[in-house]
């Protein structure tokens, strides 16, 4: 299984404003995701998940810089995962471009991905065309 973290397992909505518009300050809102609560929805689903047995990938647009950060946040806030995949630092092509080509290495990995949660529209559209079921999150 697949978990987005921001706007999927993090609730970021008190911060998306730092990256909305033409001033988007990607440095300020992972910062302040530290402070983010989670989604228990789906934090419950991947809980479930891992004590079934199941591999859990968190899958992040974040730069590999913002890893020490995001393993706190999982670690904080008691969230099992099998893999944390991040964007290569420097890597500013687009969200689908990268998250694409992180699925093929998973799959190349032995990974059969079958179920992902995930609020943004473009990556639930990535997913699905590859056969993957979607949970979106709102």
């Amino acid at each position: 299984m697949i978990a987005d973290l921001d706007g999927t397992l993090v609730d970021v909505s008190s911060i998306r404003h730092l990256v909305e518009g033409e001033d988007r300050d990607f440095h300020a809102f992972h910062a302040a995701s530290k402070d983010s609560p989670p989604r228990s929805e789906v934090v419950d689903a991947v809980r479930a998940a891992h004590a079934a047995g199941r591999a859990v990938l968190v899958v992040t647009s974040r730069e590999f810089i913002w890893r020490d950060l995001t393993l706190d946040w999982l670690a904080q806030h008691d969230v099992p995962y099998d893999q944390l995949v991040m964007r290569i630092v420097g890597d500013y092509r687009p969200d689908h471009v990268v998250k694409a080509e992180m699925l093929d290495t998973l799959e190349a990995d032995g990974f059969a991905v079958l179920e992902a949660w995930e609020d943004s529209e473009d990556i639930v559209e990535l997913w699905r065309s590859r056969g993957v079921t979607v949970h979106v999150v709102d």
